[in-house]
């Protein structure tokens, strides 16, 4: 079961007003990781603290470049300059 799925096991419990409460902590911990600009969301990590949270998001599921060339086929031959 995934963190998501615990809180809202608990949250879906409580009074509605509890919840709420919930509800607007779980914004203001948001806001306070990302502010809003020009239709998107930017991260307020620098660059190599966002790239060291994603090592390791693909492992499991990215292509090779080995598997991405397999599908391609080959190349057209192409003229001479």
């Amino acid at each position: 079961m995934s963190i998501a799925e615990q809180i809202y096991a608990i949250v879906k419990t409580l009074p509605p007003d509890q919840a709420r409460k919930i509800f607007e902590f779980a914004e203001s911990i948001q806001s306070k990781h990302s502010v809003e600009g020009d239709d998107q969301v930017v991260s307020s990590l620098s660059w190599a603290e966002l790239v060291n949270s994603l090592a390791g998001a693909w492992a499991d599921d990215f292509p090779t470049l080995e598997e991405i060339r397999a599908r391609e086929g080959q190349d057209a031959v192409r003229e001479s300059l």
